[in-house]
C-alpha cells in the first residue's frame, strides 16, 4: 500500500489547482474571446504616428531618381508627443489632471493614471521626489521630468 506524507500530498494537491485554473482560464479565454482583445488592450500604449516634415523650400530640385527623404528622429524629442508652449511652465502635480501629465515627455495613459491615483489614495505630494512612490518612476524619470514639474503644497 502506498502511503503519501502530509507535505507529498500537499504538493501533489498544489501541482493539481494549478493546472485545474489553467484550464478554468483557457476554457474562459475561448468563451469570450471580445472581452480577452478588450482586456489585453487596455495597458498598451498607443503607437506613435510618424509625422511627414515640411516641405523645404530649396532653390535646387532634387534629381528624378533620387530616394524619398526620411524623417530622423532627433535626439531629446520627445517620443511623438507634443513639445510646445507647455514646456515653458511647469506642471503641478498635485492640480494636474492625467491629460495634463500626459503631456510630459515620456509619460503615458498608464502612468498618468497611476500618479493621479497615488495622489488620491496617499494624498498630496510633498516635493518632486515623493514621485519615486509611483510605480514605473525611476530616478532616471523622475531627473528627465524634474524641470517640468513643480509641487505646490496646500
Amino acid at each position: 500500500m502506498l502511503t503519501y506524507t502530509r507535505r507529498q500530498l500537499l504538493l501533489l494537491s498544489l501541482v493539481v489547482a494549478v493546472g485545474a485554473t489553467g484550464l478554468a482560464v483557457d476554457r474562459w479565454r475561448r468563451a469570450n474571446p471580445d472581452v480577452v482583445t478588450y482586456l489585453e488592450t487596455l495597458d498598451r500604449a498607443p503607437t506613435p504616428s510618424v509625422r511627414e516634415p515640411p516641405p523645404r523650400r530649396a532653390s535646387v530640385a532634387a534629381p528624378a531618381n533620387a530616394p524619398p527623404a526620411r524623417a530622423v528622429a532627433r535626439p531629446g524629442h520627445a517620443r511623438g508627443r507634443r513639445a510646445g508652449a507647455d514646456d515653458a511652465t511647469p506642471v503641478d502635480v498635485n492640480l494636474a489632471s492625467a491629460a495634463d501629465l500626459e503631456r510630459l515627455p515620456g509619460v503615458g495613459p498608464a502612468l498618468a493614471a497611476r500618479i493621479v491615483e497615488a495622489r488620491a489614495r496617499d494624498g498630496p505630494f510633498g516635493s518632486v521626489d515623493d514621485l519615486r512612490r509611483v510605480r514605473g518612476v525611476g530616478g532616471a524619470t523622475l531627473e528627465r521630468l524634474r524641470p517640468r514639474l513643480a509641487v505646490n503644497t496646500p
